[in-house]
């Protein structure tokens, strides 16, 4: 399960699906962007008004899918 209260690029290098998913879900996601060290998951759910925990749900089960 993703820790949300790392920063994006923490939680995108360790699992790089992750970012995959951002990506196919509409976001401008890439490590490459410097804001990625320095916001969290919690801070994009907040900003983009995402139900967190459903979000993370949908993202498990597309990545057990992804196998």
């Amino acid at each position: 399960m993703i820790d949300p209260t790392k920063t994006m690029h923490q939680i995108a290098t360790e699992d790089p699906k992750f970012a995959e998913f951002l990506v196919s879900k509409g976001f401008p996601f890439s490590v490459n962007n410097s804001i990625t060290k320095l916001v969290t998951f919690n801070d994009v759910a907040k900003l983009k008004k995402l139900d967190r925990d459903a979000f993370l749900t949908e993202y498990e089960a597309w990545s057990a899918a992804c196998k």
